[in-house]
C-alpha cells in the first residue's frame, strides 16, 4: 500500500491515517500488559505463606476462596469496603468472597454473623461503615439492641436479629472465627488471604488488589 503523503492527502485520508495507527498501538497495548503482569510473585514481598492456616471453607476444585478480615470500627476497612466490594463484583463465579469480621469477642462480630444468618449482610456491611464512619449514626461499638434496631431495615426484625446474635449458631461461628483468625496469624485490618493459605501484602490498597489479582490468576492456573 502506498504511504499516505500528508502534504496531498486530504483532511478525511489524515484523519482515517491516524485513527487506524492510533488502533494499531492500543491493541498492541494488553499484550504488554500481560507481559509485564506474567512477573512471578515474590514471597515475602507481595504476600506471606500462613504456616498451618486452612481456608474458611475448603475451595471445589477450580474455586479460589478470598477473605477479607474487617473491623466495623477500623477506619482503613471503611476506607477499603468500597474498593474490594468494587474489586469482588467483577470476579467470576469461581472466586468466592467471605467478609470475616476480626473481633469474635465483640458484639459487632456476632451482629455480622446474625446478619449473615438473616440473609442481610451484604446490604447491612456497607450501611454500617456509612453508619459508623460517614454519618456517625451508629457507634464504633455498638449494643447487641442498637445492631439490631439497625439491621432489621434491610430484611429482619430486631427481636429476630436479638435471637439469633445470642443463638448457638451464631456462637459457633464465632468460636470457628476465633480459631482461623488465630491460624491466620491476623494482626491488623483489613487483611486479604486467598485460600487460607496466603496473606496478601502491599503498600497501597490498589497495589494488593493488584497483587491479588494476579496471585488468584497464578493459583487457577496452577502455577502456585
Amino acid at each position: 500500500m502506498r504511504p499516505i503523503s500528508i502534504k496531498h492527502a486530504s483532511i478525511q485520508h489524515v484523519q482515517s491515517f491516524l485513527i487506524t495507527s492510533l488502533l494499531a498501538l492500543c491493541a498492541s497495548l494488553p499484550a504488554n500488559a500481560a507481559t509485564a503482569a506474567a512477573a512471578p510473585l515474590v514471597q515475602g514481598t507481595d504476600y506471606d505463606i500462613v504456616a498451618g492456616a486452612q481456608p474458611w471453607q475448603t475451595p471445589k476444585k477450580g474455586e479460589v476462596e478470598v477473605v477479607e478480615v474487617y473491623a466495623w470500627w477500623c477506619p482503613h476497612c471503611a476506607h477499603f469496603a468500597p474498593m474490594i466490594s468494587a474489586w469482588a463484583s467483577r470476579q467470576p463465579a469461581w472466586v468466592r468472597m467471605v467478609y470475616l469480621p476480626s473481633d469474635p469477642d465483640g458484639t459487632g462480630a456476632a451482629a455480622a454473623f446474625a446478619a449473615k444468618r438473616a440473609g442481610v449482610f451484604a446490604r447491612v456491611h456497607p450501611a454500617m461503615f456509612r453508619a459508623v464512619h460517614d454519618d456517625h449514626s451508629m457507634p464504633a461499638r455498638a449494643s447487641i439492641e442498637e445492631y439490631a434496631a439497625f439491621m432489621a431495615p434491610f430484611g429482619s426484625t430486631p427481636g429476630k436479629l436479638m435471637a439469633l446474635m445470642q443463638s448457638p449458631e451464631v456462637a459457633a461461628d464465632l468460636k470457628r472465627d476465633r480459631a482461623f483468625l488465630l491460624a491466620a496469624q491476623i494482626d491488623g485490618t483489613p487483611t486479604l488471604l486467598v485460600n487460607g493459605k496466603y496473606k496478601i501484602l502491599g503498600r497501597s490498597f490498589e497495589e494488593e488488589l493488584v497483587i491479588l489479582d494476579r496471585l488468584i490468576a497464578q493459583i487457577h492456573g496452577g502455577t502456585l
